[in-house]
């Protein structure tokens, strides 16, 4: 994902922000640049589309100046481009800023903005959706407003969640942050006479160990010597800085009790990074630069298999939907372990996709030669480790971009292989001729909500701590769900045997007639997956027939959908998402709900018994 950097102090603040960019070049970009301002606010803007030596080459002479922003930057709005790398400033040129994140309201902003420009006569500088944000900050200073309001009217404006740093040159001796959501964060570094900014905790590490993280809703105003930040609530505090324990396992491990939680916390990033570059708007395109197997061996392909294990097995089973309801083309899914002994049809007009986190799961590997030896049938492999077995197997590979995940229960590892899936689907329903250029803009443009979908998704963690306290005692839970949330019903209740060690069994609801009724009473709770959409009633149905047996139901469901609230014991609602989007909001609620049952049983989270990271042995 993109990346920020920030410096004011006394040194040149050119080669520093170069460094810190260098940093972060682990997290993958196509562009990158940075602005410095001086005393005298003469601005410097220098990017370049490519790598980060690009724009080191580029750079004839160290522009002047002690205060500036850098960033790397993955293409979503607008193509890779030296005009659409950031940093981004207003039309009028008094304000430049950087972001990590998705506005998913940009075409509306943009519209308003437009009459101001036309009225002044100014044009936009880019296809991105980050200009927006400097252009509301600049029209509210032309309106007597300080920086620091603008600001905050800015991002009060912005759908989704946003790391921003931004600079006014007509003020050099500040730098300005703010965080919205978790879309990765901002952590402030404190020297002497000198502050450091930046997206990710290790570009601060060779300058200080002294550092402070913003929240959300947080903005912040740098000056070289000090530091005050202005809540969500309005109030204005002057934050303590803490010690940075130089471990390597507790810096990973950050603020967080374990790495379980951090990783679910994770999510909204590790989903924009899978996104980035690979859901392009302004042309639309997906996966444009990601998948080697060509347009024409797409063409040629009337099904798709899907295979898996465990967590990425139950990804497989989402994906499936998307491949039949986005790319329009029949398509299954298979337990790798039992797929490698069949003998099912295939050929080469089937294209197999194998998900696995590590990309050395012995069954997924073994299913994956069994496809080659046995059909020749071209295999894309979706993982999140670059260089694994599997992706020398594969005849192309999507890579998630997650960062190492190190709990042993797959978490945001879950979420980047669905958003690949998506991907995939929305490619070959575009190449196949089923997906218009319109279309195709809008399957794209809803993805990109997801992230924020996830977002709000983990704002429910208190809610869900609160029903694990209630139920964290239970033995036995079913969870149900219908249609594409019958696969998160079951990854839902894996996730409750991975780590709560608790019985539970996912199920399609309108299955549960067929014999687990027979198991419920006032001692058996049901989770039910109840998000609106077309099966909805179903849900409701199947809720009303739990409640007749007296088992305790706890429904996850739309915020406000005072209907469901009435059927049920408990609720724990989610943000709304189109019906193909659901299990990106369900996903960090259900994780929460099994982490904080065995949070409430004293369990190893992060290294529950018998379970290993990478299954290696059959």
């Amino acid at each position: 994902m993109c990346g920020i950097v920030g410096y004011i102090g006394h040194q040149a603040a050119g080669p520093i922000l170069l460094e810190g960019l260098q940093r972060l070049e682990y997290r993958g970009y196509d562009s990158s640049g940075i602005a410095v301002v001086d005393r005298d606010g003469a601005l410097a803007v220098l990017k370049r589309q490519g790598k980060l030596r690009d724009l080191q080459a580029a750079i004839t002479e160290m522009p002047a100046g002690a205060a500036g922003i850098g960033h790397t930057r993955w293409a979503t709005h607008g193509e890779p481009s030296d005009r659409n790398a950031h940093p981004h400033a207003s039309s009028a040129g008094d304000v430049i800023v950087v972001q990590n994140g998705i506005v998913e309201n940009y075409r509306e902003l943009k519209a308003e903005l437009q009459e101001t420009l036309d009225t002044e006569g100014r044009t936009w500088q880019s296809d991105t959706d980050t200009e927006v944000i400097p252009e509301l900050i600049s029209r509210e200073l032309a309106m007597g407003r300080s920086f620091e309001a603008a600001l905050a009217y800015a991002i009060g404006r912005l759908n989704g969640a946003n790391a921003i740093a931004a600079v006014h040159r007509t003020d050099p001796g500040r730098i300005y942050a703010a965080r919205t959501g978790s879309a990765g964060g901002i952590v402030i570094g404190y020297g002497e006479g000198e502050m450091f900014i930046a997206s990710d905790l290790p570009a601060l590490l060779p300058h200080t160990t002294t550092v402070y993280h913003l929240d959300d809703g947080d903005i912040a105003t740098i000056t070289a010597d000090d530091l005050r930040v202005r809540r969500s609530d309005h109030a204005s505090i002057r934050p303590e800085p803490r010690q940075v324990d130089l471990d390597p396992v507790a810096i990973a491990r950050g603020p967080y009790r374990h790495f379980m939680l951090k990783e679910i916390h994770e999510q909204p990033r590790a989903l924009s990074d899978t996104i980035r570059g690979r859901a392009r708007l302004d042309p639309a395109s997906a996966l444009p630069d990601d998948l080697s197997i060509s347009d024409e061996t797409l063409r040629s392909i009337d099904r798709v298999l899907v295979i898996g294990m465990g967590t990425s097995l139950h990804a497989a089973m989402i994906g499936r939907w998307w491949m039949e309801q986005i790319a329009g083309i029949p398509a299954d899914f298979d337990n790798a372990s039992e797929f490698r002994f069949r003998a099912p049809l295939l050929g080469p007009s089937t294209l197999v996709v194998a998900v696995t986190q590590s990309g050395e799961t012995i069954d997924t590997l073994g299913a994956m030669k069994h496809v080659r030896d046995r059909w020749g049938a071209p295999q894309v492999v979706i993982t999140n480790v670059e260089g694994s077995e599997a992706t020398r197997q594969a005849d192309a590979s999507i890579i998630m971009r997650c960062g190492p995940e190190v709990g042993v229960a797959s978490t945001k590892t879950f979420v980047g292989s669905l958003a690949a899936l998506y991907l995939l689907a929305c490619r070959i329903g575009r190449v196949q001729g089923r997906l218009s250029d319109d279309d195709l803009s809008t399957r794209l443009e809803q993805l990109l909500t997801a992230p924020s979908l996830v977002d709000r998704g983990i704002q429910r963690g208190e809610r869900c701590a609160e029903i694990a306290q209630r139920f964290g005692s239970a033995a036995n839970f079913l969870v149900l769900g219908r249609g594409i949330e019958h696969p998160l019903a079951m990854e839902a209740a894996l996730k409750c045997k991975e780590i709560s060690y608790v019985h539970a069994e996912g199920y399609a609801a309108g299955e549960m007639k067929h014999g687990p009724i027979a198991l419920l009473d006032q001692d058996f709770p049901v989770i039910a997956l109840a998000p609106r959409g077309p099966l909805f009633d179903k849900m409701t149905s199947a809720i009303q027939q739990v409640s007749a047996r007296r088992a305790p139901v706890i429904a996850i469901g739309d915020e406000g959908d005072e209907e469901l609230i009435d059927l049920v014991d408990h609720f724990i609602g989610i943000p709304p998402a189109p019906p193909l989007l659901t299990p990106f909001s369900l996903t960090p609620v259900i994780q929460l709900l099994a982490y904080h049952i065995a949070l409430a049983r004293g369990l190893d989270i992060d290294q529950p018994r018998n379970l290993a990271k990478t299954v290696t042995v059959e």
